[in-house]
């Protein structure tokens, strides 16, 4: 039975992580996502690898467009990206199209329309060119929703609605056409479709419940230790304390001795500074899993942050001979 192919046009390297989990969404329900990475993009020997990504996008039925706030590789037919010639062909091939843009770009657009005739230097888009890209699809783009997100699970939570509705006036259809005939055939279609459908939100909940505590969600404790390092702009996904060690010695931090009621204490020294980062051992469960808490005093005793400043050993010049 040939299903829908939903083909997932973005840059890579920034957006693989989102990609990934788009990936896993699609397959969860039933349909086929095409991705080149995952080999879903027939490549020929004569043509452009570009070329062939567009003409792969003939043989889907939808395109999810992430634009996040890289560029990525230009095209080399015109100033556009490969991305962004990716959505203008599914356009013209009158594809179904999903456009998503980063929540931070979709908002420093507004800024740029207002003020794109006086040398606007972007914040976070890397290239000018994706602003102007978005006005255009402003102003062109009329049957296809454009929205801005967050994380995947904004992406995902967009699409169950809209592939609903596509389903609910698929419905609507059928039972138009079969008007026609008898009662207990028209019965027999609308019991039918609502098993489907039931199965269709089944599977859905079964799959946000699965990365309920995982990637796709940005768990308050982590959005504070995300702070506390100073990387509030940035996103993470740190699902275990595994995975918290890992990035914390990639930052440059060591694992000191374990102190009681604290699972990890974190410490890291420059010439200046001591930074030390402690974590209860309540912020995690049996597994090492770390739990989404959100009560903000348990939190203040869970996550504690210490600065503490350090005399350079250059600040002292008295043992200088001359």
């Amino acid at each position: 039975m040939a299903v829908p192919k939903v083909f997932i046009s973005s840059t890579y390297y920034d957006l693989k992580q989102e990609r990934s989990n788009l990936a896993e969404f699609i397959k969860g329900l039933g349909y086929e996502p095409v991705m080149h990475e995952r080999a879903g993009v027939a490549y020929t020997q004569n043509e452009p690898l570009e070329n062939d990504c567009y003409n792969e996008i003939s043989n889907c039925d939808i395109l999810v467009c992430i634009i996040g706030n890289h560029f990525g590789s230009q095209s080399i037919g015109n100033d556009y990206s490969i991305t962004m010639n990716e959505l203008k062909a599914a356009m013209k091939d009158r594809k179904k199209i999903f456009i998503f843009i980063m929540k931070d770009v979709y908002v420093e657009n507004a800024t740029y329309l207002k003020n794109k005739d006086n040398n606007f230097i972007p914040a976070f888009a890397d290239n000018i060119k994706i602003h102007e890209f978005i006005a255009e699809l402003k102003q062109t783009v009329k049957n296809n929703p454009i929205t801005a997100f967050d994380d995947t699970s904004d992406i995902i939570e967009n699409l169950k609605s809209q592939f609903a509705g596509m389903f609910q006036r698929l419905l609507t259809k059928e039972a138009t056409l079969t008007n026609g005939t008898t009662m207990y055939d028209l019965q027999e279609t609308a019991d039918r479709m609502k098993i489907m459908l039931d199965n269709f939100v089944e599977q859905q909940d079964q799959f946000v419940d699965k990365f309920n505590c995982s990637v796709l969600v940005n768990k308050v404790p982590l959005q504070i230790i995300r702070n506390h390092l100073g990387l509030s702009k940035s996103y993470l996904y740190l699902n275990d304390i595994d995975t918290i060690d890992e990035f914390m010695q990639l930052l440059g931090f060591t694992i000191e001795q374990e102190l009681p009621d604290l699972i990890r204490v974190y410490t890291r020294i420059t010439i200046s500074m001591r930074q030390t980062l402690k974590l209860s051992e309540e912020l995690f469960d049996e597994n090492n899993i770390l739990k989404d808490i959100r009560n903000k005093e348990k939190l203040k005793s869970y996550i504690i942050w210490e600065e503490e400043e350090i005399k350079s050993p250059f600040d002292d010049d008295s043992d200088i001979p001359f």
